[in-house]
C-alpha cells in the first residue's frame, strides 16, 4: 500500500490527512508544539498511522510517495518578532524607504482601529534605521548605469552591518527590477566576506516596481528566511530518519507547492500558506461534488478565515497587507478575524459591553475547559456550556473537557458582572462570535460585488461546524458543506496541490500596447518557467502555463489582474483588444457600474506567468447512496440550547462513524465526529453525500428535501 500525506501546522492543532492508493482517506490530529513544531508534525502523522491500523509513523512514512507540508513558522516569526537581527542595503539617498512606507497608514487596520488616533502611527520597522546601509550606486528606470557600484564602499558597509550583529541581509537597490547587476555584485561581496550570513535580493525575490512594497517584501524574506530554512532542514531530517524517502513539498501562499530548496530562497511565500491550502482543498472538493461557487470558511482555535472560489477559480491578492505592511508576494485572497474557538470573551471597561476576541488563548494554555491552565472564558467554553460539545468525546474521547470549570469562568468573568446567568452569558458569546464571522463573509462577498446567496458555504476547521449553520442562515446561504476532513481541511488542500512557480516582470506600457513588446516580455518569463519545470522532471504533458497582466486606468491607483487565454501562443492585436475590454468589465464588477474612468486611458504595469507542474491527484473513494435509517447511528441524547427554543431541550445526538452515504436527518441535532462537532439547528436538514461529506440545507432550503 502506498500513501500521500499532508500535514498542516496551525496555531493550536497540527492536522494530518492520509490517502492510500485505493482512495481511502484517514485523518490525524495533535496539539501543535511550539517552539519545535516538527514534534507536532510527527505526532499528527503518528495519530493518522494508528487510525489506519499501522504500528507507528515510521511504518507510514516508509510507504509515503508524496509528503506535503504547510506551516505557520513565517507568520509566527513576524508576529512575535523573533527573527534574526536583519540589515538592509539600499541605494545611497534612499535609506528611509522602509520607514516612510506610504501616506496611507490604515492598511491592515480594522474600522475601529482606523478611527483611533493612537493606531495611526506607522508600525515599528523590522529593520531599525541604524541597520540600514547605503551604497554608492544608481540605475535609471531603463536599467542604464548612472553611478557605478563602489565595491570597496559596499564591502565596508556590509562589514559594518555584520559587526553590529546582523545575521541576515536584505538587498534592495533602486531600479534593480530593470537591471540587477549591482544587487548581484553586493551579494557576491557578502558571500565572499561573510559566507554564513543569509542574503535576500529584491531582484530575485520580488522583481516588481514599487519602491516601498519591494523593500518591505525583501526585508520580510530576509527576516523569516533563516527560521524557515532551519525549521525545514530539521523537519526533513526528522522525517527521513523515520523512513520518508522523498523530500517534503512545502505549500506556498499562492496555492502551490515547492521543494525545500526553493522555499528557503523564497521564504516570504510561506506566509499564510496554511489558510491558502484550505482554499485549495475547497476547490478540489468542489470539483468532486459539482460546486464551483464556494465560500471557504475556516474556524480554528485562533482565527476565522474566509476565501472565495468563484466559477471554479480561486481569488488571489497580488498586493496583500501583512502586519500593516503592503507586500508584493502573491497569495490566495484570505481575510481573517480573531474569532476562533479559543477567542477570549471579555467586558470592555469603558462601555460595559461583552466582547469576543481578537485575543485568543492559543494552544497553551488554551480554553478553560481544556484544563491546561487557561483562566479566561472562550468561545469553546461557551459551546461546551450550551451543550454543543460533548465533554467526554472531544478529539474522539482523547481529551476530556471540564464543563464545571468553564461554567465557573463564564460566571465569574462574564455572567455576574453583566447580571446574567451562565447560559445567557454563554449564548451572548456564541452569538457575538457568529456575528463576527458573518460580517467577515459579507466583506468577502458583498463588498466585492458578490451575492453570498449565490454560493455554497464550506465550513471547516475544528470549531467551524459548531457555528456554520448560524452564520450561514444570517447570510441567506442555501447550503453548508461540512467536508469529511473538516477539522483537517488545510491538510486536504495539501494533498490536492500541484507544483507551482510564479514569475513576474514590471514593464510600464500605455494602451494600446505594442504586441511585439508584450510577447517578448511573456517569452522571457515562459522560458524561465519551462526550464524550471523541466529541471523538476515535468514533461510537456505534465505542464500548464497561464499568463496574466496587471492593469489600471491612468492617473488611478487601483490595479486589477486580468487573465489571458490559456497556452503560450503569441498574442495578436485582437487578443490585446479583448484584454482591454476584460479589464473594463472586471473593474466595474469590482468597483461598481460606471466607476471606470475610460477617458483617462489604460496602462499595463506587470506581466505575470504561473507555471504548474501537474502532480497525480489522489482518487477519493466514493460510496453509493442508500436510503438507510439513521437510528443505528444514534447516541444517548443530551440537553442542548437552541435559540429558537429559548431553552435547553433533549436533543438527538448522532455518531458520524456509524453514518453512511444517503442517510438523512432533521434538526435539532448534533453530529459528533472524532475531530469536530456539527450542530444542526431546528429548521435545518442534513444529508450524507457519496463522499461522506455532511450537507446542511439551511432553513427554507430544507423544506423540499
Amino acid at each position: 500500500m502506498s500513501y500521500i500525506v499532508g500535514v498542516d501546522i496551525g496555531g493550536t492543532f497540527t492536522d494530518c490527512v492520509v490517502v492510500n492508493d485505493q482512495g481511502e482517506m484517514v485523518v490525524g490530529k495533535s496539539l501543535s508544539t511550539p517552539p519545535d513544531f516538527s514534534a507536532g508534525a510527527a505526532d499528527a502523522v503518528r495519530d493518522a498511522a494508528r487510525n489506519i491500523g499501522l504500528g507507528d509513523e515510521d511504518e507510514l512514512l516508509r510507504e509515503t510517495t508524496l509528503f506535503f507540508h504547510a506551516c505557520t513558522i513565517g507568520e509566527n516569526t513576524l508576529i512575535t518578532r523573533s527573527g534574526p537581527r536583519t540589515g538592509l542595503v539600499a541605494t545611497r539617498g534612499f535609506p528611509d524607504t522602509l520607514l516612510m512606507m506610504r501616506g496611507k497608514v490604515t492598511d491592515g487596520l480594522t474600522e475601529a482601529e482606523a478611527g483611533r488616533l493612537a493606531w495611526l502611527r506607522k508600525p515599528e520597522p523590522f529593520v531599525p534605521r541604524g541597520l540600514v546601509a547605503e551604497v554608492n550606486e544608481r540605475m535609471d528606470y531603463k536599467g542604464a548605469v548612472t553611478v557605478p557600484l563602489d565595491e570597496a564602499q559596499a564591502a565596508a558597509a556590509l562589514d559594518a552591518l555584520v559587526a553590529r550583529g546582523v545575521e541576515s541581509v536584505a538587498v534592495c537597490l533602486l531600479w534593480s527590477v530593470a537591471n540587477d547587476a549591482h544587487e548581484k555584485a553586493v551579494a557576491g561581496i557578502l558571500q565572499q566576506r561573510h559566507p554564513g550570513v543569509y542574503a535576500t535580493l529584491s531582484s530575485a525575490t520580488v522583481p516588481y516596481a514599487g519602491e516601498y512594497e519591494r523593500t518591505a517584501t525583501t526585508v520580510f524574506n530576509a527576516y523569516i528566511g533563516p527560521r524557515i530554512s532551519s525549521y525545514l532542514s530539521n523537519l526533513e531530517r526528522v522525517l527521513r530518519s523515520k523512513g520518508l524517502e522523498k523530500s517534503p513539498m512545502i505549500m506556498q501562499a499562492y496555492g502551490g507547492v515547492l521543494d525545500i530548496e526553493a522555499t528557503c530562497r523564497n521564504a516570504v511565500g510561506t506566509i499564510e500558506s496554511g489558510p491558502a491550502s484550505g482554499v485549495v482543498g475547497t476547490r478540489f472538493l468542489g470539483e468532486l461534488i459539482g460546486e464551483e461557487n464556494i465560500l471557504a470558511t475556516d474556524m480554528g482555535g485562533t482565527t476565522f478565515k474566509v476565501g472565495v472560489v468563484r466559477e471554479g477559480r480561486i481569488e488571489r491578492d497580488y498586493t496583500p497587507v501583512v502586519l500593516r505592511h503592503r507586500v508584493l508576494a502573491p497569495k490566495i485572497w484570505v481575510e481573517s478575524v480573531g474569532a476562533g474557538g479559543g477567542s477570549v470573551a471579555w467586558i470592555e471597561k469603558e462601555t460595559g459591553l461583552l466582547k469576543v476576541g481578537p485575543e485568543g488563548a492559543g494552544a497553551s494554555p488554551g480554553p478553560v475547559c481544556y484544563g491546561l491552565g487557561g483562566a479566561e472564558p472562550t468561545v469553546s467554553d461557551a459551546d461546551l456550556i450550551l451543550g454543543y460539545l460533548n465533554p467526554d468525546y472531544f478529539l474522539g474521547g482523547r481529551m476530556r473537557l471540564d464543563r464545571e470549570a468553564a461554567l465557573q469562568a463564564v460566571k465569574q468573568r462574564i455572567a455576574e458582572p453583566l447580571g446574567m446567568n451562565e447560559s445567557e452569558a454563554a449564548l451572548g458569546i456564541y452569538r457575538i462570535s457568529n456575528a463576527h464571522m458573518s460580517d467577515l463573509v459579507r466583506r468577502a462577498t458583498v463588498e466585492k460585488g458578490h451575492d453570498p446567496r449565490a454560493f455554497v458555504l464550506f465550513a471547516f476547521g475544528g470549531a467551524g461546524p459548531v457555528h456554520a449553520g448560524r452564520y450561514a442562515a444570517d447570510l441567506g446561504v442555501r447550503q453548508v458543506v461540512i467536508p469529511l476532513t473538516a477539522s483537517v481541511h488545510g491538510a486536504t488542500g495539501l494533498i490536492s496541490s500541484d507544483v507551482v512557480h510564479e514569475y513576474g516582470k514590471s514593464d510600464h506600457l500605455q494602451v494600446p500596447a505594442d504586441a511585439g513588446r508584450v510577447n517578448d516580455n511573456f517569452a522571457e518569463l515562459i522560458r524561465r518557467a519551462e526550464a524550471d519545470l523541466g529541471a523538476a522532471g515535468f514533461g510537456p504533458a505534465d505542464r500548464a502555463v497561464t499568463r496574466s497582466i496587471d492593469m489600471r486606468y491612468r492617473y488611478q491607483v487601483h490595479e486589477l489582474n486580468v487573465p489571458l487565454p490559456t497556452g503560450t501562443a503569441a498574442l495578436t492585436a485582437a487578443d490585446l483588444e479583448q484584454l482591454y475590454t476584460s479589464f473594463d468589465q472586471a473593474y466595474e464588477k469590482a468597483y461598481g457600474k460606471g466607476s471606470g474612468y475610460r477617458e483617462a486611458g489604460k496602462e499595463i504595469l506587470t506581466f505575470r506567468v504561473t507555471a504548474v507542474g501537474l502532480l497525480n491527484k489522489p482518487r477519493i473513494k466514493e460510496a453509493p447512496l442508500r436510503t438507510t435509517a439513521v437510528d443505528g447511528a444514534m447516541k444517548p441524547p443530551r440537553r442542548v440550547f437552541f435559540e429558537e427554543l429559548r431553552e435547553y431541550a433533549p436533543t438527538a445526538i448522532y455518531d458520524f462513524q456509524r453514518m453512511r452515504p444517503g442517510m438523512a436527518l432533521s434538526g435539532p441535532a448534533v453530529i459528533e465526529t472524532p475531530v469536530t462537532t456539527v450542530v444542526v439547528n431546528p429548521r435545518d436538514r442534513v444529508e450524507i453525500d457519496r463522499f461522506r461529506n455532511i450537507r446542511i440545507f439551511v432553513g427554507d432550503n430544507a423544506a423540499g428535501l
